[in-house]
């Protein structure tokens, strides 16, 4: 998230303020271009608001306003003819986009997140998760329960991990593990992008057994089904967590991780893939994920000294936050 755009810098305190505000709409417009893939129908050239209408079997005058606005803000472009295309924005919401963010933008905008997130001033009133005083549950049991939106979330975080995968991949060394263990990693995109460049490793990817059902792995890949709460029963010389420890509060990251430490090996490392809160006031895309961790989980980002705070009651001490090409870091602890 970056600081003021020089455009901002001249406007005055109740425009920003105003911008600032009206934001969840553009939020929600990009939302519906996702559902309606309107970047994927764009891929091959550029189209009229008709052309894209009869497509997407929408009302052509309303799909140009959306259009229109998403232009404004740089996520599509429009030519003389009026006629809109992809820009360098929207072909990160392309499907076959190998870093696509198609699926978690659509999530974003869906029914869980935008009714929780409605609620924030229960949250900030109470400290209770305002995802489940809305939907009377805590949101994973949710998910268990309805299937359509649990397929949208594990189609967006597979999504979101794509880049995460890469940067993570260009940026730490593997080379000298012989077994790298993603815990709750899904359906492997992370684990199996560490392993095209790291060959000679293998590796386990652990998680609940309705989600690992679904992962297509390679033959150097050994699926573990299970509950992190009871026991992570895998031995490695690298863990890896994207994502993971950010869903749930200081207790329950805390059981998590004595789990693990129960089975990892003296000396092994633990990477948690996270958002890392600046100690300071800089502007943070981490500071606003830690109102969705706030309003859907329960959870929260943590700085840097809350991580290693957090690691001395688990068996695990912080060794180094590194910077990765991507809006997360990764944060390395090793097993003491």
């Amino acid at each position: 998230m970056n600081a003021a755009s020089p455009e901002q810098q001249q406007m005055p305190p109740q425009a920003i303020l105003m911008q600032m505000t009206m934001s969840f709409i553009i939020s929600q417009a990009i939302s519906v271009a996702a559902k309606l893939r309107i970047a994927d129908h764009l891929q091959n050239g550029a189209k009229t608001a008709e052309d894209l209408a009869a497509i997407t079997q929408t009302h052509a005058p309303s799909l140009y306003r959306l259009m229109r606005a998403l232009v404004s803000v740089g996520v599509f472009q429009r030519d003389s003819e009026n006629r809109f295309s992809n820009s360098p924005t929207s072909e990160f919401l392309r499907s076959d986009h190998p870093e696509s963010m198609r699926a978690i933008v659509h999530m974003i905008g869906d029914t869980e997140h935008w009714h929780g997130h409605e609620n924030m001033h229960q949250s900030v009133k109470t400290g209770e998760i305002a995802f489940d005083h809305i939907f009377g549950m805590p949101i994973f049991p949710y998910y268990a329960a309805n299937p359509e939106p649990a397929r949208v979330f594990d189609n967006a975080m597979t999504s979101f991990t794509s880049g995460i995968a890469n940067a993570v991949a260009a940026t730490y060394d593997f080379s000298g593990a012989k077994t790298i263990a993603d815990i709750g990693g899904g359906h492997g995109i992370l684990l199996s992008t560490i392993l095209k460049s790291n060959p000679n490793a293998k590796g386990i990817l652990y998680d609940q057994p309705q989600v690992v059902s679904g992962a297509e792995v390679a033959d150097n890949i050994a699926i573990v089904g299970g509950d992190f709460f009871a026991e992570i029963p895998v031995e490695a010389d690298i863990y890896m967590m994207k994502h993971i420890i950010h869903d749930w509060n200081d207790d329950q990251s805390v059981t998590i991780l004595k789990n693990l430490a129960r089975s990892a090996p003296i000396g092994a490392k633990l990477l948690l893939i996270e958002s890392v809160v600046e100690e300071d006031d800089s502007p943070s895309m981490s500071k606003i994920m830690d109102l969705n961790m706030l309003v859907m989980t329960g959870g929260r980002e943590r700085t840097a000294t809350e991580y290693a705070e957090l690691f001395d009651k688990t068996g695990f001490k912080l060794t180094n936050v590194i910077p990765t090409p991507s809006p997360t870091q990764i944060v390395e602890a090793v097993r003491v």
